[in-house]
């Protein structure tokens, strides 16, 4: 039975999220059970068929229940665990480099992913911090000396707490760690495993990461990726003290690990003593609901290293990332990097502790998730308009780009070569694979965070004319 108090200060959609989590967690609901309709529950509890469908469309992306073609929706099969009893907070929220090699960018449009027109960075804010900054009493002695390896404590302290309200994660602010990308996050980490030498990581997965740990000597394990999701049935095989992966948005699927997977996953950590790298890159930009919980937010023995950014939210010219490592991974931490310095400036960190501390930022972030989904809205129908069955969009609802998969027989290379004569750059996803034979021949990358509405529209339209499909 599902209660619903209008007096509480709780959303309602929240309030009914909450109850059927629970039930389902507890074990009340069992897996195949039909929920009752949107519109027969809306009526019941007196509110609005909208406020149940976003409790219904939360539950979904986070993979508690799943729709039933002419039947609604029925409980998923989800795992026990150490922490089932625990419901996670739902909010709003954000996040690195992800990436490919960017070419000349002199096409009229460029359908990149990473770089953000210039109106995106909130310079008025900035500039305002900096100089506060700057005409503080100690900002003279800070600025002429060497910083703490992990980063300034203020930025840190801001940082704890925005990511346990936007994202759920658990920590102090001595388990944060500033870094100047992902790319010198996972170096470090890569040093701390140097003695095992071997990690799994999603195929395919994000190429950036793949060549970190490749400079490293790291033998790199598979774990098969579809666009249906990350398939663990084979972890335990693999030998490996850790894995990569990006739960929250699966690079370059887009896909959402649902809460049987995640548990999965946590309960191999725990049972083979080994840590899950989550690297939580753009969890900001969920656009069919709230921001699903972070991985690290439901790990009850300490085995998740979180890891996020500010390229996706601000600027990837900022090189400013965070990482929250357990615990028990502090000692080893501070004697192999005791004599290391923070790679941010001191100015940089400051300025962004203060733009977190005021609120600035969580208000920024909400402007931008405004903007790209009008972006993302904009991409999906016009691609539908112009080619309709023909293209399949893969990682729609979030993020800042999209897989389009083309039908057999069209082949990526032929069609990026004939975009760039018509004045369009799209992007292969042969880099997202380890082997380039596996990777299939039919399929594009394209992101959207660089163009604007019009110029979106006017590059699918020359698309259109270009491949002649």
């Amino acid at each position: 039975m599902i209660y619903i108090d209008k007096e509480m200060d709780t959303p309602l959609y929240e309030q009914i999220y909450r109850q059927i989590q629970e039930d389902i967690i507890s074990g009340n609901l069992s897996p195949g059970t039909l929920l009752p309709g949107i519109r027969t529950l809306s009526k019941t509890l007196g509110v609005a068929r909208n406020t149940v469908d976003k409790a219904y469309t939360q539950l979904a992306v986070e993979g508690y229940i799943c729709p039933r073609k002419g039947a609604g929706f029925a409980i998923e099969s989800i795992r026990d665990s150490k922490r089932s009893g625990e419901i996670q907070n739902l909010s709003c929220a954000v996040t690195d480099d992800s990436g490919h090699e960017t070419e000349e960018r002199n096409l009229p449009y460029d359908f990149q992913y990473g770089s953000f027109p210039d109106e995106c960075f909130p310079k008025a804010a900035w500039k305002k911090y900096m100089l506060e900054v700057l005409s503080s009493p100690d900002s003279s002695s800070y600025m002429t000396q060497y910083q703490d390896k992990q980063g300034n404590r203020s930025l840190r302290c801001e940082l704890r707490n925005y990511l346990y309200q936007t994202r759920g994660v658990v920590c102090t602010e001595a388990q944060i760690l500033i870094g100047c990308g992902l790319h010198y996050s996972l170096d470090s980490l890569c040093k701390l495993f140097a003695s095992h030498k071997r990690i799994a990581m999603e195929e395919p997965g994000y190429n950036g990461a793949k060549e970190v740990f490749q400079n490293n000597g790291f033998l790199i394990r598979h774990i098969p990726s579809t666009q249906d999701g990350l398939d663990f049935s084979g972890l335990k095989t693999l030998d490996v003290p850790a894995v990569y992966v990006t739960p929250s948005h699966q690079f370059p699927y887009g896909t959402v690990l649902p809460i049987s997977k995640r548990r999965e996953l946590l309960e191999w950590a725990a049972e083979e003593n080994a840590y899950i790298i989550e690297d939580d890159y753009d969890s900001e930009y969920r656009y069919d609901a709230n921001p699903v919980p972070s991985l690290q937010s439901i790990d009850g023995n300490d085995r998740v290293i979180y890891i996020g950014t500010f390229s996706k939210s601000l600027s990837p010219s900022l090189r400013i990332n965070y990482m929250v490592v357990p615990k028990h991974l502090l000692g080893a931490y501070h004697q192999m990097f005791s004599s290391y310095s923070s790679p941010v400036t001191w100015l940089t960190q400051e300025v962004l502790a203060r733009f977190l501390r005021s609120g600035d930022y969580t208000r920024h972030v909400r402007r931008m998730c405004a903007v790209y989904r009008k972006r993302h809205d904009i991409f999906v129908q016009q691609l539908s308009k112009q080619f309709g069955p023909k293209i399949v969009l893969h990682g729609q609802g979030a993020g800042l780009h999209f897989l389009l998969e083309f039908s057999d027989g069209v082949h990526a290379d032929r069609l990026i070569l004939t975009a760039k004569k018509a004045g369009v750059r799209v992007y292969p996803v042969t880099p997202f694979w380890s082997v380039s034979e596996a990777c299939p021949p039919n399929m594009l990358f394209a992101g959207y965070s660089l163009l604007n509405e019009g110029q979106i529209q006017g590059g699918i339209r020359l698309l259109k004319q270009a491949w002649a499909l």
